[in-house]
């Protein structure tokens, strides 16, 4: 049975003058499980959102959409066939307890109360809710909430779930225990999954087809093993995307099929080499040996309420210049270390200092004058204009610039930020990477000493990562100290120059980047779980193929 049959579809954005979707034709079958990838900006979020009626975006509509079978699809039936789950849980919730989310669809069906009643109890023994039934959306953890929109969504039976990004606030477990349920309800329940992801290294083995999209267009629609090999090397987007052990493959010119998994990967290493190789570990990196710290938390401890601590003890000292990275599960606390070091969040007990002097004693103006700059999670609440140039505009206000300097930086920053033709667009109209990136722009404009972000890289792909990337380290070459929250395990291997795991409200490590990673067995980079065996100290794609080069001779 075909689930979307897509004819000749273009689709235009208003006042936009080229095409968001160029003559997309697809067919999408039952129980299928396709991902669909593809730089910011390609087409992906707007195609899917084509797919949910109720969520499709205003514009003009070319070509046809086939539901079915049928080229129109009542609201109910696509409220019960078509389920959808968006990217932030938090605006997907529509109710206050797990409980009442999970009956809020059946009950504006009119389903009667014991088939209701029912269906909850099943949704809830299927996914082990019955710890989390009757606590507060508010109360859960970014993998319950995420979870408690799928079960939600399935109470209704749907035929169909879309999932636009959904791990992208996930820690790394937690987004493959995501993906692995909805992989089963796809295989097990001929549920067709339809997924876009930036983070592709666990989706893409699962995948039954891989779809691209680049500048509106599909330039390729395949099972994942039949990606063409020139697409792995030669388009940017391809080439820094997909899976490490895909993207070894290519640049190793191995002979063996194309490897998808972690396991894949290291089958693929072990063919290269039947005995141990000579040169096992990297050269050397020289230890920084900065005296002057930036940041400094001694003893820190920090509730919200009497439920419990969030933060018990921690103790971090971050070097001036450093790119420095928290990782941890969801609620392991962050998030609130980044509010409490920013002086966005009042410490209770413990000391934080920031260039040697207690925050308490920074004036807010001198705090947020130019001394720091804060990208929180949810970046949309740093916008409040009817333009992103207005919001622009606003973050330079007090600062002593020309009316010429100020659009000129302007103009200069949205360049980079690839958003110069979204300034007269409504901050809300814009994709969730587009905000991101004009967010990122916003926080930067300021050129603040100390620079905290809350998952700076979400919802933005591969390409613009490395932009970003190159960015930041000019920054802490200068001087500036930048101190990220993430789950992008693979970019703060590659990229931050120290990273901490917080773990019961404390600092469980901090290290040097490479060896940060090299010592953890399970919360670490696919590229150290395919080689470690050979290189124990490799954690990188590029550290990987460096060394596998120089044993092979090349």
């Amino acid at each position: 049975m075909v689930n979307f049959k897509i004819k000749n579809l273009s689709f235009f954005y208003p006042g936009g003058a080229e095409k968001a979707l160029d003559n997309i034709n697809l067919s999408i079958n039952q129980g299928e499980f396709v991902v669909v990838c593809g730089k910011s900006g390609s087409g992906k979020s707007t195609l899917l959102r084509l797919l949910k009626p109720e969520l499709s975006p205003h514009g003009k509509i070319q070509g046809e959409i086939e539901f079915f079978g049928r080229k129109e699809i009542s609201q109910r039936e696509s409220a019960e066939k078509i389920g959808f789950i968006l990217q932030n849980t938090e605006y997907q919730a529509v109710t206050h307890s797990v409980r009442s989310e999970l009956s809020f669809g059946l009950e504006n069906l009119g389903l009667d109360s014991k088939t209701i009643r029912l269906r909850i109890a099943e949704i809830s023994a299927y996914f082990s809710l019955e710890k989390i039934i009757d606590k507060k959306i508010s109360e859960l953890s970014g993998g319950q909430k995420q979870l408690v929109c799928l079960a939600s969504v399935l109470t209704m039976h749907p035929q169909v779930i879309i999932f636009d990004e959904p791990t992208s606030q996930l820690d790394p477990m937690a987004a493959e225990s995501f993906l692995n349920t909805a992989y089963k309800l796809c295989k097990e329940n001929a549920i067709t999954v339809i997924i876009t992801e930036h983070r592709l290294e666990s989706v893409i083995p699962m995948a039954d087809r891989v779809i691209i999209m680049e500048d509106g267009k599909i330039i390729s629609d395949s099972e994942p093993r039949e990606i063409s090999s020139d697409l792995i090397k030669n388009n940017s987007f391809v080439a820094s995307s997909m899976p490490v052990s895909m993207r070894l493959h290519s640049k190793l010119k191995a002979n063996s099929t194309l490897p998808l998994t972690v396991s894949d990967g290291r089958k693929m290493i072990s063919q290269l080499f039947s005995s141990p190789p000579e040169t096992r570990e990297l050269p050397l990196q020289e230890e920084d040996t900065t005296k002057e710290f930036a940041i400094e938390t001694k003893d820190l401890w920090f509730a919200y309420d009497k439920s419990g601590y969030v933060l018990k003890q921690l103790n971090l000292k971050i070097k001036k210049g450093s790119f420095f990275a928290l990782l941890g599960a969801n609620a392991a606390g962050k998030t609130t270390a980044l509010s409490l070091m920013s002086g966005l969040t009042e410490s209770k007990a413990g000391q934080i200092k920031l260039f040697g002097k207690n925050i308490k004693k920074y004036k807010s103006s001198e705090l947020y004058g130019g001394l720091v700059g804060v990208l929180p999670q949810k970046c949309e609440s740093l916008f409040a204009g009817n333009t992103v140039r207005e919001d622009l505009e606003k973050t330079l206000l007090n600062e002593k610039l020309s009316k010429s300097q100020r659009k000129e930086k302007i103009e200069n920053f949205a360049e980079f930020f690839e958003i110069a033709d979204l300034l007269e667009r409504h901050p809300y109209d814009i994709s969730g990477g587009e905000l991101q990136r004009a967010a990122l722009a916003m926080i930067l404009l300021k050129e603040p000493k100390i620079i905290f972000l809350d998952e700076p890289t979400k919802a933005i792909d591969s390409i613009f990562k490395e932009k970003l990337a190159k960015k930041i380290k000019e920054l802490c070459k200068s001087g500036t100290t930048v101190v990220m929250v993430s789950h992008d395990t693979e970019f703060c291997a590659e990229h931050c120059s120290e990273c901490s795991m917080i773990f019961d409200g404390g600092c469980a490590l901090q290290e040097n980047k490479d060896k940060f990673f090299a010592k953890n067995y399970f919360y670490t980079t696919a590229a150290n779980k395919i080689a470690r065996e050979f290189f124990p100290s490799a954690v990188t794609e590029r550290q990987v193929l460096e060394l596998c080069l120089k044993n092979l001779g090349n």
